[in-house]
């Protein structure tokens, strides 16, 4: 039991983590328009989504995963919509 919430807590810090990366990179690409930042930072975050999904793979059952999936993908929305309400 004590494995399987550490190995939650680990998925949820990756995906706050990559959340936290993309809204970064968002703000610097509208604040410095430089088109090869753009590039290195979309292949950077596509590396890094893949290493997330090859462990959630690995890891979680595919109930498990759906969870995460949609948990992450209403976190971003709701984020977004008040990012863009309040600029």
């Amino acid at each position: 039991m004590d494995r399987e919430k550490n190995l939650y807590l680990y998925i949820a810090i990756g995906h706050i983590g990559t959340l936290l990366i993309i809204i970064a990179c968002v703000r610097y690409i509208l604040i410095i328009d430089d088109i090869t930042g753009r590039g290195l930072t979309m292949f950077g975050l596509i590396f890094i989504i893949n290493s997330l999904r090859f462990m959630e793979s690995k890891l979680l059952t595919v109930k498990e995963r759906r969870i995460v999936d949609w948990s992450f993908f209403s976190v971003t929305v709701i984020i977004f919509i008040i990012g863009f309400t309040f600029v």
